[in-house]
């Protein structure tokens, strides 16, 4: 190469990314209704919750799941982790649902910022948002244990 700092250059900036791409999977906080006495779900009860298996928490509120749009990095991420489907599965799962069931997809959020502001008006509401969000005090975050 005749630009030998050129490749120096390339090879600092994959390894300055390659931290960014590990951390992504644990980039995300699963969040309730301050209001919600749970403190933790396991994997497959937020999977539940998500696909509409289960609607209603422990204490009788209804779950209300917010989701965020598919192009949004953090819908990545949580489908990746927690329900490991890919988006389109997702999608033609929804399709069925309403098909069969009438069950419609949660509704889609656009931001962090609405997400907490969704959840926060509903006592059964539940999410999840980028760890780096500052959480409102009209909401909390819950740990998600594997099975």
């Amino acid at each position: 190469m005749k630009f030998p700092f050129v490749k120096t250059l390339i090879l600092m900036l994959a390894l300055l990314l390659l931290p960014i791409s590990v951390m992504a999977a644990s980039d995300i906080v699963v969040i309730v209704n301050e209001k919600n006495p749970v403190t933790s779900l396991k994997v497959s009860e937020l999977e539940d919750f998500f696909m509409k298996r289960n609607r209603i928490w422990p204490n009788g509120d209804a779950v209300r799941f917010f989701d965020h749009r598919d192009e949004n990095e953090n819908r990545k991420i949580f489908l990746k982790k927690f329900v490991k489907k890919t988006s389109r599965e997702v999608e033609l799962y929804w399709i069925g649902e309403k098909i069969y069931t009438g069950n419609i997809a949660p509704i889609q959020i656009t931001s962090d910022s609405m997400m907490t502001s969704m959840v926060s008006r509903f006592p059964g509401g539940i999410g999840y948002v980028s760890s780096k969000y500052k959480l409102p005090k009209n909401v909390k975050s819950i740990e998600i244990k594997k099975d």
